[in-house]
């Protein structure tokens, strides 16, 4: 008798890698590229494993993967939800960026297949929704949940969550330091050589010529900044010196990129305005 397949309410994540072309042609002539970017997706999909058995899934295909879990019920849906900021983080300290969306909804996902309402929505939030280097949730269906959920889960997601003050949009934040240390287990003085990837990311992306792709950077600078400017200008004698010796020494000396950051503004302003119909003369 045939086997009976069916669709699953399933947690469902689907990402995809900024930039995947560029860094897969490196990696045809740099062997330690393609290691890198190996252990990458390998790490991702061993992170998102920790704890779980037949009720999850991954597959990858190109540069997007699509991680699902089976959910029995809202704790457990929030216990995954910071389970997969831990995956943003990390594939962000190995240097890539991500954009993506996190749904709940009906899933097909085997290890040779994977379809269904949830994949779609999933696709259509990072394809156009995220726009930026973010990976979003679901509003229709996170928001509701949060609401209706109890306080103390809510200050718990929000130890992972940011919401963007632009569109009201929930995402994983994965540039804030306290955020960043909760998901390397405490490891504070991390955080220094993760800002300065995030900066080594930003300057790269704003030396290119396109509008869309400068806007994406502009985005991520505004975060590094906020998230860089908390610890300048702390006393000498502050007990984070003495605490974490070299930590606020090591990000005072990262860069602001605000020169770089004001011409990736003044490029986009320009293509906006070429981009205006021209006036009829009289």
């Amino acid at each position: 008798m045939a086997k009976v397949i069916d669709y699953e309410n399933r947690l469902t994540l689907f990402i995809d890698f900024l930039g995947f072309k560029d860094i897969v042609e490196k990696t045809a002539t740099d062997n330690e590229a393609l290691n890198k970017l190996v252990a990458a997706l390998e790490d991702a999909a061993s992170t998102a494993k920790i704890g779980n058995k037949s009720d999850f899934h991954v597959s990858q295909f190109s540069d997007c993967l699509v991680i699902s879990y089976k959910v029995k019920n809202e704790a457990a849906l929030f216990e995954i939800v910071n389970k997969l900021s831990l995956i943003v983080v990390r594939i962000t300290g190995q240097g890539y960026l991500l954009r993506g969306g996190l749904t709940f909804g009906k899933l097909y996902h085997s290890d040779k297949a994977v379809l269904g309402p949830a994949m779609n929505r999933a696709y259509f939030l990072e394809s156009e929704v995220a726009k930026c280097p973010r990976v979003i949730l679901d509003p229709e269906v996170f928001n509701e949940l949060l609401d209706k959920s109890s306080a103390e889960v809510v200050e718990t997601i929000k130890q992972v969550l940011v919401q963007d003050e632009n569109d009201g949009i929930w995402y994983f934040d994965y540039i804030s330091s306290e955020s960043v240390a909760e998901k390397v287990a405490g490891e504070f003085d991390f955080y220094p050589k993760y800002l300065a990837t995030i900066a080594d990311l930003i300057k790269r992306g704003l030396k290119h010529q396109s509008p869309g792709v400068l806007t994406k950077y502009i985005w991520l600078h505004e975060r590094y900044r906020l998230a860089r400017e908390t610890f300048l200008d702390f006393p000498s004698d502050h007990s984070t010196r003495t605490k974490f010796p070299g930590f606020l020494e090591s990000i005072e000396q990262l860069p602001s990129l605000n020169k770089a950051v004001t011409k990736a503004k003044e490029t986009v302003v320009k293509a906006a305005k070429d981009k205006e119909p021209s006036k009829s003369k009289k």
